[in-house]
């Protein structure tokens, strides 16, 4: 028998319900933070893959030639040249789009993937003024890289023109 007053030792349904609710929400905001962390590694992921793009851009650039040895005043693609294995001078690359680029070991990036090119001769005394292609012996090249349709990362180098 008990007695008046005294309570007996479980919990009441208000605070069976109360526990509930606070489990619920912790686990609701692992679940988002689990979410989230895994969205952040995939930017991570695609921001590397985008570096590694344009510095490998950058070091093929930087071997090919300046001025093509057949075609000295030419600009862009000169002749018989129309696909990414017939560049050989660097205005070659000018409206260039390597959707699944290739970097210098012959790895594709996958068709996600996109590095464009724009090359054009710049003013001597102001490098941020296009100039008549040809006409300079300064070239801008830029390069963008994109994945899935969206800038990723890019930048633009100035080059002499120079044989």
């Amino acid at each position: 028998m008990t007695r008046a007053g005294h309570r007996s030792g479980g919990f009441t349904y208000l605070e069976v319900m109360l526990a509930a609710v606070v489990l619920a929400g912790t686990m609701a905001s692992m679940g988002y933070a689990l979410a989230n962390s895994s969205d952040l590694a995939d930017q991570q992921r695609i921001a590397a893959q985008g570096r590694y793009l344009l510095q490998d851009g950058v070091a093929w650039l930087r071997l090919l030639a300046r001025v093509d040895a057949t075609d000295a005043t030419g600009f862009g693609m000169e002749a018989g040249e129309s696909t990414v294995a017939d560049v050989d001078d660097v205005d070659d690359l000018r409206g260039l789009v390597e959707t699944g680029p290739l970097d210098r070991a012959g790895v594709a990036a996958g068709n996600d993937w996109q590095r464009s090119w724009s090359v054009v001769s710049a003013n001597l005394t102001t490098p941020t003024t296009d100039a008549a292609n040809g006409s300079t012996p300064l070239l801008r090249i830029g390069i963008t890289i994109s994945y899935q349709g969206r800038v990723v990362t890019g930048d633009t180098l100035l080059l002499s023109r120079t044989p």
